[in-house]
């Protein structure tokens, strides 16, 4: 899971993420996983994004990432490495976006209302509550929500859960307790919107993470 000031998205498997030079930023790893990292010369990626991003990796995009790191963890420093390097660029440059990202409202007190949902509030208190505790009103609550994130509030609380949910699934709870645990009472409602937002339902996620 990684934050910046303006979205927070889930690397899950097959996704790869791109963080620029001088971006703040906060990670953490809700479940035991691996994966590498690498720390690039930022006069080399000048054509990727200026903003974070998280992209889905093509089969070839995640061994192309493991070869690098191996080479640059082993102080190999080539013509051979720099050439995968530009390679691997390209390949990020021309990725899909992923679908695990979240934007999170510019507007101190629109944020103040997606850190509550995030942290598992938001199922507990209504929308009225929760603009209530930040000094807005319904209406301007949604539209802060609409202008800023390109969701309507109750898109966004869903999305939320759906990230939410992925840290008890990468951990093998059953879909049905996730549902439970971020906040729906529906199975099959959790599952549809799961698959809205990931392109795929719970239990194949896991199928993924299982490979």
């Amino acid at each position: 899971m990684i934050e910046s000031e303006h979205m927070q998205w889930a690397v899950t498997p097959g996704a790869i993420g791109w963080i620029p030079a001088e971006i703040p930023h906060s990670a953490w790893v809700p479940v035991d996983a691996r994966g590498e990292i690498l720390y690039c010369n930022p006069a080399g990626t000048l054509l990727l994004p200026l903003l974070p991003c998280i992209r889905t990796a093509s089969p070839f995009l995640q061994l192309l990432l493991q070869r690098v790191s191996e080479r640059a963890q082993a102080g190999v420093h080539s013509p051979h490495l720099m050439h995968l390097e530009q390679v691997l660029v390209d390949e990020l440059e021309l990725a899909t976006p992923a679908l695990s990202q979240l934007s999170l409202p510019a507007d101190t007190r629109a944020k103040q209302v997606a850190q509550l949902v995030l942290a598992g509030s938001g199922d507990v208190l209504s929308q009225p509550d929760l603009a209530k505790q930040a000094g807005l009103s319904v209406r301007t609550l949604s539209r802060l929500f609409m202008q800023q994130t390109g969701l309507t509030f109750s898109q966004w609380k869903q999305k939320a859960r759906v990230l939410r949910s992925l840290e008890y699934l990468q951990r093998g709870t059953p879909v049905s307790q996730a549902a439970l645990l971020v906040g729906y009472e529906n199975v099959s409602a959790f599952i549809m919107v799961f698959r809205r937002f990931m392109g795929m339902t719970p239990g194949q996620f896991q199928s993924v993470v299982r490979c």
